[in-house]
């Protein structure tokens, strides 16, 4: 063999020889193989991360919206999620949340987005510092059945534009609020001046003492000092209310008793119906506030089921049915006054007072408190209150804070309850601002 066949057999073995290339392979792939190895941990982190960022949005969303949550959405959620990654402090910072709320009377929608970056481990020598976990999730609450007791001033103190502007008001109202689901909604509309006047459906169940003939007609009850706020009025008898001794019923009308055309109608969704009664309104009387409140409350009460007429024979539902919400809005410019009667004494005519503005005032706050009690949500529309007296029952009798809307309305302005649509009386909302508005619509507006 020749020495240049030598070398090129030595040569030969030398590349087939492997023994020594196992450090410098490893070596070369020790960093891809960190890498990967990192990377799937990393990866595996985040993936937990995001397991209970999940749960937690969704049990967030799931409390935020409930229909008897009173927290602000974004709290309620920022509550649940900040627990979750309580164990994680490092990465509260980073943590960004985003809630949106919409409600409507019988709903309420709550969607939220949470994102926060979770620092690596060996996936930063490919010069990832972090990956970002991010979850959504969204929820709703609605209730199928809606109950709305809605009691409207009329009293002389609304006349002029504060008359026209809750004509306008309560017909809009009625629009929305029968727009979405009318099957399932049922309006009573209770005009008042210093009285109601009953429909012949719920005075001819016992409820008046007097013959046949007159309980077929209309009638304004007398409810005296003991009966004005009691909602149960099963085992009672009431007399027809009198002025001057004619009996306040058929076409009898005074400041204690609205006109035949403004009598009480409970149950119903006939928007036509409604809409009609409403446009015949007229301002006139005095206010009992008091007595109104509690008609709204007894149309939302189950002691009254199958009493008041109306085409919703299983209604007032139970307090406790969980299909159910149950509305109480008055709108009034918030001037109760006394119960005055006229009676002849010593052989002439005198007006005698049963009680005062001010036991008026306490008998309204004391309905409120009830229905409130109750579950009923109360709302409280006030069309240019005066006086601290009068703002301070308002804003009490409303079931929360923000449900007291004090509305200042021009005369050339027409307001506006559009907003109800996705709002309870604007919503029940999460945000509020209490200085008196221009019109209903600037009252509303940015709510829910």
């Amino acid at each position: 063999m020749t020495w240049l066949a030598t070398a090129k057999s030595k040569f030969v073995s030398m590349v087939r020889d492997t023994r020594a290339n196992i450090a410098v392979s490893f070596a070369l792939s020790f960093g891809v193989m960190a890498t990967a190895a990192g990377g799937g941990l990393d990866y595996s982190r985040s993936v937990g991360l995001g397991t209970e960022l999940q749960a937690a949005l969704d049990s967030g969303v799931l409390a935020a919206a409930s229909m008897t949550q009173t927290r602000d959405p974004e709290s309620v959620v920022r509550s649940y999620v900040e627990a979750a990654i309580g164990d994680h402090p490092s990465l509260v910072d980073s943590l960004v949340i985003e809630v949106t709320s919409e409600r409507g009377f019988n709903s309420r929608e709550v969607s939220a987005t949470a994102s926060l970056n979770m620092p690596t481990t060996l996936l930063g020598l490919a010069g990832i510092n972090s990956l970002t976990v991010h979850r959504e999730a969204k929820a709703l609450e609605k209730i199928r059945d809606i109950e709305i007791s809605l009691v409207l001033d009329i009293s002389g103190s609304m006349n002029g534009s504060k008359i026209r502007a809750l004509r306008e008001a309560a017909q809009e109202f009625i629009d929305v609020v029968l727009a979405d689901n009318p099957r399932r909604t049922s309006v009573s509309l209770i005009p008042y001046n210093g009285g109601v006047r009953l429909p012949a459906e719920v005075t001819s169940n016992g409820l008046i003492d007097a013959p046949l003939g007159l309980l077929r007609q209309t009638v304004c009850p007398e409810h005296g000092t003991e009966y004005p706020i009691q909602v149960d009025l099963t085992d009672v008898e009431l007399e027809i209310l009198r002025w001057g001794g004619q009996p306040m019923q058929a076409g009898s009308a005074g400041s204690f008793c609205p006109e035949r055309d403004e009598t009480s109608v409970f149950m119903t969704n006939d928007r036509n119906d409604l809409v009609e009664r409403i446009q015949a309104l007229d301002a006139g009387g005095n206010t009992g506030l008091d007595i109104a409140t509690a008609w709204g409350a007894r149309a939302l009460d189950p002691v009254w089921r199958g009493r008041m007429g109306g085409n919703f024979a299983d209604r007032p539902a139970a307090y406790d049915d969980e299909n159910t919400i149950k509305v109480l809005v008055v709108m009034t410019d918030g001037a109760a006054t006394a119960q005055i009667r006229r009676e002849h004494r010593g052989g002439r005519w005198l007006n005698v007072r049963l009680y005062s503005a001010r036991t008026a005032r306490e008998n309204m706050a004391e309905a409120c408190d009830t229905a409130d009690g109750n579950g009923v949500y109360i709302y409280i529309i006030a069309f240019q209150l005066s006086g601290t007296t009068n703002r301070d029952l308002m804003r009490n009798c409303a079931s929360r804070e923000e449900n007291y809307f004090p509305i200042e309305i021009p005369i050339s302005e027409r307001p506006s309850l559009r907003s109800l649509r996705t709002s309870a009386a604007c919503g029940l909302p999460a945000r509020a601002s209490h200085a008196p508005a221009r019109s209903l619509e600037e009252a509303c507006a940015g709510w829910g």
